[in-house]
C-alpha cells in the first residue's frame, strides 16, 4: 500500500476517533451533535479509562527513571582530566 495512503487513512482514523469522543450535545461546527447518537456517546468511558491511566503511567515512568539514575550511578565516572590527555595523545 503507498505511504499516501496509509497517511490519509490514519487522519480518517484520528478523525472518526475524535468525533466518537465528543459528548453528546455539544455544538459542533454550527450544530449540535444528534443526539440520536447517544449509543456511541463514550466520553464518561474515555474519562474513566484516562483517570485509570494515570496511576500505572506514573508508576511505570517512576521504574523507568529509577532504572536509568541506577545505571547511571554504576557506570564508571571518568574525570574530565583522563578524557583531556586521551584527546592531546592521538
Amino acid at each position: 500500500m503507498h505511504a499516501a495512503i496509509k497517511l490519509l487513512f490514519g487522519i480518517v482514523l484520528i478523525a472518526i476517533g475524535l468525533w466518537l469522543l465528543i459528548p453528546v450535545g455539544t455544538p459542533v461546527i454550527g450544530a449540535l451533535k444528534p443526539g440520536t447518537w447517544s449509543m456511541l456517546d463514550w466520553w464518561e468511558e474515555f474519562l474513566t479509562v484516562v483517570k485509570g491511566m494515570i496511576p500505572p503511567v506514573v508508576i511505570i515512568l517512576g521504574i523507568l527513571i529509577v532504572w536509568i539514575e541506577s545505571e547511571e550511578l554504576k557506570s564508571p565516572v571518568i574525570p574530565e582530566e583522563s578524557k583531556e590527555e586521551s584527546k592531546n595523545e592521538k
